[in-house]
């Protein structure tokens, strides 16, 4: 090749090299992603590797792998193979993981990420995602585990929790059934249990406890896996839900809402956290805050978050875009109502977590034996 450039004419070099640069800028970056299912869709992922290509001028591939448990975050960290993770907010500080205090995880340059400022002013810079002056986690989707009802059932939607203990319901409604502690915080919470008190062992720990929770287990229609589904929902009046299975009920027939108890909602805050994978890769931490930012522009929170799996939107910013239906499901014309109505799932140590385990694995069996 050497010989064949020293051959050349001076003009022949600047072909060459014309023909040659753009390959050279076009190049290679792969960034990893390990995120729930619907959190990064094929056409969403084709936009963003087109839009570096025009900004950056790089060809970009994000590798999407979907995880089945908190805890493939954290192995696969050690592991060097993933660059951006989406845990839940109450994960980040969870001692288990210890993703900050071994620093698992970097911080976020939010200079590099200017679609923060639309996200709502209550998840912004938030205790759980925040050490010192670093932010460590970006939302990106939020949502109840709710009281959802069948609009054809009631004439008003119900306003509390205890609607669940009302013996005219029983067989009527659905529970979750592999997220032990979110129960015992709506027992709680119909209780007359504060959400300070949503983690106090021995408050938790009263025979009353005990037997609402093996009457919330024994008296439902449905106790489902996973996420609601429709099939499961449509004969029955009301459950606990993500509300994953709405518009599979209205395909149905249905229409299925989520009421406001007077008691409080607890939820859930999912969003993206950048591994130390990244560090002393500049390039490749400029690129994965870039898909940070593009999970946060308003048509991607409106096509992949409201439109494609039917969750509550970050970014306040799209509610022009939003049907009637769809800014009162969300509230998105109450900027304080997830301030005064979500009450966030805190972080358990492990004593916490295994009191929830045995507290919701007795309530099983007694409710067997009711």
């Amino acid at each position: 090749m050497r010989a064949l450039f020293l051959r050349l004419k001076p003009f022949t070099y600047i072909f060459l090299l014309l023909a040659i640069l753009p390959n050279i800028a076009l190049a290679d970056i792969t960034i990893r992603l390990l995120t729930w299912e619907g959190y990064a869709p094929d056409n969403q992922v084709a936009k963003f590797e087109a839009l570096m290509v025009k900004k950056h001028q790089l060809k970009i591939k994000m590798v999407i792998t979907y995880i089945t448990s908190p805890d493939d975050y954290f192995n696969n960290i050690r592991r060097g193979e993933v660059d951006i993770i989406a845990p839940s907010h109450n994960i980040i500080k969870d001692e288990r993981y210890k993703l900050l205090s071994q620093n698992l995880l970097l911080p976020i340059n939010l200079d590099k990420i200017p679609n923060y400022s639309k996200i709502l002013p209550a998840l912004q810079n938030a205790e759980y995602a925040t050490q010192g002056n670093n932010v460590y986690h970006v939302p990106l989707v939020h949502g109840p585990y709710g009281l959802a009802y069948n609009t054809a059932k009631f004439a008003t939607a119900p306003d509390s929790w205890t609607i669940f203990w009302d013996k005219s319901y029983q067989g009527k409604y659905a529970v979750g059934s592999d997220y032990p502690e979110v129960n015992v915080y709506v027992a709680a919470l119909a209780e007359g249990f504060t959400k300070n008190d949503l983690t106090d062992v021995s408050k938790l720990s009263s025979p009353a406890m005990r037997t609402r929770l093996a009457t919330l287990i024994k008296n439902a229609g449905v106790l489902w896996e996973g996420v609601d589904s429709a099939e499961e929902f449509q004969k029955l009046f009301f459950g606990t839900a993500w509300g994953f299975s709405f518009p599979a009920l209205l395909e149905k027939g249905q229409t299925w809402k989520m009421a406001t108890p007077k008691e409080g909602t607890t939820g859930w805050v999912d969003g993206h956290s950048l591994t130390n994978v990244l560090a002393g890769r500049a390039r490749h931490k400029e690129i994965a805050e870039e898909w940070i930012n593009f999970t946060l522009s308003d048509d991607f929170q409106l096509e992949a978050i409201v439109k494609g799996i039917g969750s509550a939107p970050v970014n306040t910013a799209i509610k022009d875009r939003l049907t009637v239906d769809e800014i009162s499901q969300f509230h998105m014309d109450d900027p304080d109502y997830f301030k005064n109505n979500i009450i966030l799932w805190p972080t358990l140590n492990t004593r916490q977590r295994n009191f929830f385990k045995l507290l919701w694995n007795d309530a099983l069996k007694e409710s067997k034996a009711m």
